[in-house]
């Protein structure tokens, strides 16, 4: 008997294979979103834009359009405003408060064996009074520490020697502050006589132990209210605003992420550990386009509009360019952006022949290998 011959195994008949595998898995292959051409066409800027589109305004970026720098949140313009208080903080209920009183003869009212100086202490009575020597019950809740200096000099008046009087609040209750959420130390703070800034208090706090740019600091005053990140107090000191008795301020980690989708090699929310991260920053930690299926020239950034009266921009960088990566590296991400890499269309072609050759190769290479 003769041996076997190994089959062979045609390419019409893998073709066969190939048209099947085409026809089950054409509906598998990977789509990423509008073309670039469908993200042009849309833009506000065409003359018969698609009225059943959000309208937007398309931005070729280059050296001269770059977006500026975003300068970040602010307080309330009432909060950036405020002094800190000193003539006008008046005294209250279950205060202590500092009585110093010195008199020009060794021996006075109050002056004694030469010691001219008298230091007196007292808590102010739930019905805000204070019983003082030779002055009796005076009514000092709702006064200022200069207005009490005054009554005190009338009552003064013929029994003392030319007094000199001071008056300070030495404790307060009302001179406090709550400080909430993500912090070392929460709860109520002390604000010092000289009064306090914001920086200041969390540091008192114990700060947070969350990156700057994740963090974000909310102030409660009465009706009114703000919010700015840490980094943007940090870096701008007239967001260091001056905390009042009475404020609330909270602190909230609240993490960023930004969103990659498209003809990248990792879509998906990305975080960033970078204080201001830019385009590069962000394709570099995707691992950067597609070779096989992104459109170079089809990078767009969505940048959704800060106010009801602004158009939402869409930047179109071409990393075509010589100066590609240079204008990826200025541009600035904004907290809220959307990045998104078009597919180019050859690359379409290429994962049809991708999808369809890669399993026959394969089925082929493993009929050779039987056959042989």
């Amino acid at each position: 008997m003769g041996h076997a011959q190994p089959r062979k195994y045609s390419m019409s008949y893998l073709g066969h294979g190939a048209l099947l595998l085409l026809l089950s898995g054409c509906a598998s292959l990977p789509a990423f979103g509008p073309s670039a051409d469908a993200i042009v066409a849309g833009a506000a800027s065409e003359s018969d834009p698609d009225p059943a589109l959000v309208a937007f305004d398309l931005i070729n970026v280059s050296a001269t359009t770059v977006p500026p720098t975003y300068s970040g949140g602010r307080f309330p313009r009432g909060f950036l405003d405020q002094s800190f208080l000193v003539d006008h903080e008046r005294i209250s209920v279950a205060d202590v408060i500092e009585l110093r009183i010195w008199e020009t003869a060794n021996d006075g009212l109050f002056a004694s064996s030469g010691n001219r100086e008298t230091v007196l202490s007292f808590e102010v009575s739930n019905a805000g009074t204070v019983e003082v020597p030779y002055a009796g019950r005076i009514n000092v809740a709702g006064l200022t520490t200069s207005r009490v200096r005054q009554v005190l000099l009338e009552k003064y008046q013929g029994q003392a020697i030319d007094p000199e009087i001071s008056v300070r609040i030495l404790d307060t209750a009302a001179r406090t502050v709550t400080v909430l959420g993500d912090v070392t130390t929460s709860g109520r703070a002390d604000i010092p006589a000289q009064g306090i800034r914001l920086m200041a208090l969390l540091a008192q706090m114990g700060g947070s132990p969350n990156p700057l740019w994740e963090t974000e600091i909310s102030v409660s005053r009465g009706s009114h209210s703000g919010s700015v990140r840490m980094d943007q107090v940090a870096g701008h000191s007239a967001n260091n605003i001056v905390i009042l008795p009475g404020d609330t301020v909270q602190i909230r980690n609240i993490p960023r992420r930004y969103a990659v989708y498209g003809a990248v090699s990792n879509s998906g929310n990305i975080a960033l550990n970078i204080a201001r991260p830019t385009l590069s920053d962000l394709l570099a930690e995707v691992g950067g386009l597609n070779d096989m299926q992104a459109a170079p020239n089809a990078v767009f950034v969505f940048r959704r509009a800060r106010n009801l009266n602004e158009t939402p921009q869409v930047y179109r960088v071409d990393f075509a360019r010589a100066d590609a990566f240079i204008l990826a590296d200025q541009f600035l991400l904004n907290e809220t952006d959307i990045v998104y890499v078009a597919t180019a269309d050859a690359s379409e072609f290429r994962k049809f022949v991708t999808t369809l050759m890669s399993p026959v190769v394969s089925s082929a290479n493993s009929v050779n290998n039987l056959g042989n």
